[in-house]
């Protein structure tokens, strides 16, 4: 038990991060294949020294009705070195709602883990993979790359929410 707890503790960490690790201050239209479209919002909020941020994704033309996902986040280790490239860990908890028509219930879920950005010559390729609960235990992924047009960004991202989706960011 004392080997396992690590290592679960480790695979529930590793969600969330089809945003960047780092809080950044950002407002957006995209794409989801076979969803529609998205509108999503970011924001900084730093807590008490720490950078801390909240990330907001509505679809309210998904094909099952409404879908809504949030990610609160805490920005831990912002300055770690991979070769000459910067590195971001923290931590996040993704919360999310998504309307279903017809006779089911509505679906609501929550993540809990760590954040983790690997930043590139102007762009920032942030990735996941989790455990957590909607409509019973399940298992969260993604990977996000973003390009720095300033003051916009590019974004692809794929998780379990979507299979792709394409944005297009204003960031201030």
């Amino acid at each position: 038990m004392k080997r396992i707890l690590p290592i679960l503790t480790l695979l529930l960490g590793l969600a969330f991060a089809q945003v960047p690790a780092y809080p950044e201050n950002t407002a957006g239209l995209g794409f989801t294949v076979g969803k529609s479209v998205t509108v999503q919002a970011g924001v900084s909020l730093p807590l008490l020294g720490f950078d801390t941020g909240l990330d907001v994704e509505l679809n309210p033309l998904a094909p099952g009705g409404f879908e809504f996902w949030s990610l609160s986040r805490l920005n831990l280790i912002p300055a770690l070195v991979v070769g000459d490239l910067s590195m971001s860990v923290g931590a996040g908890i993704d919360v999310r709602y998504a309307a279903k028509n017809g006779a089911t219930a509505p679906s609501f879920g929550a993540h809990l883990g760590p954040t983790a950005t690997l930043e590139l010559p102007g762009s920032a390729l942030s990735a996941y993979v989790g455990l957590g609960f909607q409509d019973g235990f399940s298992l969260a992924y993604g990977l996000g790359f973003r390009l720095y047009l300033d003051p916009l960004a590019l974004e692809l991202a794929l998780t379990d929410r979507y299979w792709l989706k394409l944005s297009a960011l204003y960031l201030w």
